[in-house]
């Protein structure tokens, strides 16, 4: 199959688009035929060597696809030509992959593979963040930064069918009018100087959540947003790197930062709840993935520069 591997971590120069052997599925897993793959910003940290769960190389990188079953064992919940999406730690870019059947998600045919390949991580991911970790319940007032990403429009969605007050942060007004698509109540170009003193004063008494899925100073100057016992809840660092949080702007205020990493090793039950009442509430409609963009898989490098470069909106999706 063609696939992209990486042989070794720190440098692209060890990413290769090639053919390698089709896996086998162990006991316990299915063979899935891609079809699309969602990226993630932590592609990149992944070839860096920079992400918290390092496969060892040789790999096939990706972490979130959507496909159909071809090959399950006698004992298997599913069957040849089931649509399904899951998370993976890798193989999600390649032609085929092994997946455990615990993280299969089943998609209804009112979604599409693109569409889809949104909800393992980051509808996911939005909705622990939210309700699980957040408290998020409604009249409550967010703060989604990155509004127009990945993480941003899923948050965003699910905060507004809460029944939350939302406040959407981007870099440039025309992200921000995908925020204001998806329901954000109030839009800020944090590109413009005073954006922080827009927050306060439409929010006098601060904000009860902040979604950050940016890092560095944005988290830093999120934390004097914060409502009385807020919460930041911290998703990633797009931005480049993580803050340094001073414990002193946390106590002051009665708050809490939160780090927001869930998998199904130890939130098994949880995860799997939460995806199957997604995927509903997608093919019901409630829910829109924006695909922001669409590559062939053997593109994967010049989408990796869109999405780093801050020049894509939405979902990236790979097609197959």
């Amino acid at each position: 199959m063609q696939a992209w591997v990486l042989s070794g971590f720190g440098d692209r120069a060890n990413l290769a688009f090639t053919t390698c052997p089709t896996p086998m599925p162990a006991p316990g897993e299915v063979l899935v035929e891609v079809c699309a793959a969602g990226m993630n910003f932590a592609d990149g940290l992944m070839i860096a060597g920079r992400y918290q769960l390092r496969p060892t190389p040789p790999f096939v990188l990706g972490a979130e696809l959507t496909g159909r079953v071809v090959a399950a064992g006698p004992d298997s919940a599913f069957r040849p030509g089931d649509r399904v999406a899951a998370q993976v730690w890798s193989g999600a870019y390649g032609q085929y992959c092994a997946v455990e059947e615990g993280r299969l998600i089943r998609l209804p045919d009112a979604i599409s593979f693109a569409e889809g390949a949104a909800l393992p991580v980051s509808y996911t991911t939005a909705h622990i963040a939210l309700f699980h970790e957040g408290g998020l319940t409604a009249g409550k007032t967010v703060l989604i930064h990155a509004a127009a990403g990945g993480i941003g429009v899923a948050a965003t969605q699910l905060a507004k069918a809460a029944g939350a007050r939302v406040l959407a942060t981007a870099s440039s007004d025309d992200k921000l009018k995908i925020a204001e698509a998806n329901g954000a109540d109030v839009l800020i170009n944090y590109r413009r100087e005073g954006w922080m003193d827009e927050i306060r004063r439409v929010c006098p008494d601060g904000v009860d959540l902040v979604v950050d899925p940016v890092g560095g100073q944005t988290t830093l100057d999120s934390l004097r947003c914060l409502a009385w016992r807020g919460r930041i809840l911290l998703i990633g660092f797009a931005s480049g790197g993580p803050a340094q949080i001073p414990a002193n702007r946390l106590l002051v205020n009665a708050a809490a930062a939160v780090g927001i990493y869930w998998n199904y090793e130890k939130d098994g039950p949880l995860v799997t709840a939460v995806q199957a009442e997604l995927a509903a509430r997608l093919a019901a409609g409630e829910l829109r993935p924006r695909i922001g963009a669409r590559y062939p898989v053997a593109d994967f490098l010049t989408a990796l520069d869109a999405l780093e470069g801050g020049r894509t909106t939405g979902k990236v999706v790979l097609d197959f």
